[in-house]
């Protein structure tokens, strides 16, 4: 194939960009390694300000604990009632001082602030020297002993880093110097002065200077007011305390640094000229570790970095980025060259491999088409599968073999009260009722060994809120097509009114049965419509028979539950009917015995008197029966009016109105809130919890106490009595209806009924407490957002 001559057109055309293009290249990374320099020289900087403040840090740090040592030689030598050891300590403090070299001084002031012992370090001939008792000085002017007054026992105090002074007068050539302060007490802890060390800076400092320092970083330290205390420029360092002014300070000298300080803990600024990398130090209890320095003091610690000496250094770079630019642009030419006699030789070749890309590429979008279709089907079956699933009328959870669920629908979620994200976080049992989680997990064990295939119970749930509920769960397995099993499915319905209507039938069968007891002992026939009546008793089976039908068939469940209410109600009409008409009588026939017992109380044998008394007895026993069967039928009535009730007013009536033994205190306690409730419910729980406390203290000093506490949604409760208390096995048989332990016959066993009855209604929660011998405490809880059921 002949070749042809490159074309000058073209070569410009290719040959001028990529040499443009170069240099851009090359001056970006020469701009890099600029950046990264400079990036290099702060990270140090930073790195540098991190070391600094350790050091001054660990000096502050040692002197904790100096003073420490020195306060106890204190006490052992020479604050004892006893004979002083004086010169123990001064001969002590001595070697502690040429231990050390950077003390300056260590003094003992009494309370008045005057100095009663001081040791000198001379820094010129590093001796030390006591101080005559005509030379020491009275301090109780300085701001350290005044500060020192506000220390506690045991506490310490740092002064500022300032100069040491002398009579007052600054000492020349200038000592930085910091000082730590603590109070001393004698052997009856009675306050005596303070101990006071004069810390020697200059070779702290001078460290910190020398420390990590480059050409082209400074390094500076300001107190927390700006001053200088370390600056490349000495006359700035302690100018505030020199010629007594701050106009050389950081604030005034570098307002926009100083702003930039007191914004951010650590972080750099830049300036025309320089870059400040600064970092605040503050010295306090955690930093020394040092829990009785209560204080703290600030440093700010700046590295100044000088970015014309940089800039000026970065000429060897500039040399580097020619050089290669020439050598890249020489390059490129004899590629362009090159690439135009290669690009000749690949036309004839490109021309048979396009053909065979277009079938290619045909072959390749039908593939593709067929691909997106089949993906878009599976998108589609997926999400119907989701929203089947998601949506169902059921709970349905899929669980892993030990139970911890993988997948919840909403239903399922919305029954147990759990949110999704909780759920796959517990296994099934940290939410089944205690009582029925040993025979389910016997189940669930036989399924995931397929000893069974499936099984359907019913079983209780505890809620998130704490309420428990009734399920109907049918689990079974999920097998892959080599029947491994994948998961475990389980699907639920709530069940709970199907089992609270079944309940509350039973208790007004036991009602109406305990009515037409009273009814046939008495004889009574002036009930209106003996044929409605019966008709309202056989309700009763007929109920039974209807919430067994539910529990078979959920599909009419919410059929069966109107009707069961319609039903309920009408047994609680009757409730009141039999009740209205079996009072009539009981007055009677009360006042007619009365009469008897008045008339004849001369003429009446003593057993005739006491065959009347029983009588009596009875009919009020059957008169308190009828008025509690009246009592526990209204307590569901929604008609019932709600308002605000003052519980701590409506208890101090109850307490006035029941009669007490003298023997028995009853304690309440002010902190009883106001709730939106009925007043007749509420005064039935309070009045039979108080009754029932009264009559189980068999006590000389009996004590009921009567409080409440607050809770996040929910109002808790508490009655508690120090009387015989209630065996555990009979928790449970105390709130049903018509039952007692105590063996007394005047005890009805209905008030706890009543007072379940009523929490239940405002769906709060009854529990107690009991020990034999020794008091019981019943709890119970009302939302406070009341709503009605």
């Amino acid at each position: 194939m002949k070749l042809k001559l490159i074309n000058i057109k073209y070569l410009l055309l290719f040959y001028i960009p990529l040499v443009a293009f170069t240099y851009l290249g090359i001056n970006h990374y020469y701009n890099v390694v600029n950046d990264n320099q400079l990036e290099v020289i702060k990270t140090s900087a930073a790195n540098d300000l991190n070391a600094k403040s350790i050091l001054i840090n660990e000096k502050f740090k040692s002197l904790t604990s100096d003073i420490d040592i020195i306060d106890w030689e204190y006490n052992k030598d020479f604050n004892k009632s006893t004979k002083p050891g004086r010169k123990d300590l001064e001969e002590f403090l001595q070697i502690f001082i040429d231990l050390q070299k950077s003390f300056r001084q260590i003094r003992f002031m009494n309370t008045s602030g005057f100095e009663i012992l001081r040791v000198d370090f001379n820094v010129n001939n590093l001796s030390t020297s006591i101080t005559q008792s005509d030379k020491l000085q009275d301090k109780s002017n300085r701001y350290y002993f005044i500060e020192s007054k506000k220390l506690k026992k045991e506490e310490i105090y740092f002064s500022n880093i300032d100069l040491h002074m002398d009579f007052g007068v600054i000492e020349y050539p200038y000592k930085p110097v910091v000082r730590v302060v603590k109070k001393t007490y004698n052997q009856n802890k009675e306050y005596t002065g303070i101990v006071v060390v004069t810390y020697l800076m200059k070779d702290l400092f001078s460290k910190i200077k020398e420390q990590g320092n480059t050409e082209f970083t400074t390094f500076e330290l300001t107190n927390e007011n700006g001053n200088h205390l370390i600056t490349e420029d000495e006359t700035k360092n302690f100018n505030h305390l020199i010629n007594n002014t701050d106009s050389l300070s950081l604030p005034k000298t570098n307002k926009d640094l100083w702003d930039k300080i007191q914004q951010n803990d650590f972080g750099n600024y830049t300036d025309k000229n320089n870059l400040y990398v600064f970092k605040k130090l503050v010295i306090n209890s955690k930093s020394t570790g040092y829990n009785n320095y209560k204080d703290s003091k600030t440093l700010y610690l700046i590295n100044r970095i000088n970015l014309k000496k940089i800039n000026n250094s970065n000429f060897t770079y500039l040399i580097y980025k020619w050089g290669i630019f020439s050598l890249l642009s020489i390059i490129i030419l004899i590629c362009i060259l090159a690439i135009q006699n290669f690009n000749q030789k690949l036309q004839y070749q490109n021309k048979k491999l396009y053909d065979s890309n277009n079938e290619l590429k045909k072959l390749r979008d039908k593939i593709q088409q067929t691909l997106n279709t089949k993906i878009d089907e599976l998108k589609l079956t997926e999400r119907k599968f989701y929203s089947i699933f998601n949506n169902a009328g059921v709970g349905i959870a899929l669980t892993d073999l030990n139970g911890v669920p993988v997948f919840t629908n909403k239903k399922f979620n919305n029954t147990i009260g759990y949110a999704k994200d909780e759920i796959i976080k517990m296994e099934f049992k940290d939410f089944t009722h205690p009582e029925d989680l040993q025979s389910n997990l016997i189940l669930f064990k036989k399924l995931v060994s397929q000893e069974i295939n499936s099984f359907n119970i019913e079983k209780r749930y505890i809620r998130k809120d704490g309420v428990t509920i009734w399920v109907n769960i049918y689990a079974s397995l999920l097998k892959d097509e080599n029947n491994n099993i994948i998961n475990i499915i389980a699907i639920i319905n709530e069940i709970t009114n199907l089992k609270d209507a079944q309940q509350e039938t039973e208790n007004l069968k036991r009602i109406i049965k305990s009515l037409n007891y009273i009814a046939t002992v008495l004889n009574i026939k002036s009930i209106d419509d003996i044929a409605e009546i019966n008709e309202s008793v056989n309700l009763v089976e007929y109920i039974e028979k209807q919430s067994e039908d539910i529990i078979e068939a959920n599909k009419v469940r919410e059929e069966l539950l109107k009707d069961l209410e319609y039903k309920n109600e009408e047994l609680n009409n009757y409730a009141h009917i039999v009740s209205h008409d079996l009072k009539t009588p009981l007055r009677s026939i009360y006042t007619l015995f009365n009469w008897i017992e008045e008339d004849s109380e001369n003429t009446l044998t003593e057993e005739g008197k006491m065959y009347t008394q029983l009588i009596l007895d009875n009919l009020e026993k059957m008169e308190s029966l009828i008025s509690g069967i009246l009592k526990y039928s209204k307590l569901d009535q929604s008609k019932m009016q709600e308002y605000n009730i003052n519980t701590l007013d409506l208890v101090n009536d109850i307490v006035k109105l029941i009669p007490t033994p003298k023997s028995i205190q009853i304690k309440v306690n002010q902190n009883l809130p106001t709730i939106v409730s009925n007043k007749f419910r509420i005064n039935q729980v309070f009045q039979n919890l108080l009754e029932n406390a009264i009559k189980s203290i068999d006590k000389e000093i009996g004590i009921i106490e009567i409080g409440a506490k607050e809770n996040t949604d929910s109002w808790e409760f508490y009655v508690k009595d120090n009387g015989k208390g209630i065996d555990k096995k009979y928790f449970k048989k105390i709130f049903e209806l018509f039952q007692s332990i105590d063996g007394d016959d005047k005890n009805l066993g209905m008030g706890l009924s009543i007072v379940k009855k009523v929490i239940q209604f405002y769906n709060g929660k009854i529990w107690l407490e009991s020990k034999v011998d020794e008091g019981t405490t019943f709890y119970f809880t009302l939302p406070k957002n009341q709503t009605k059921p």
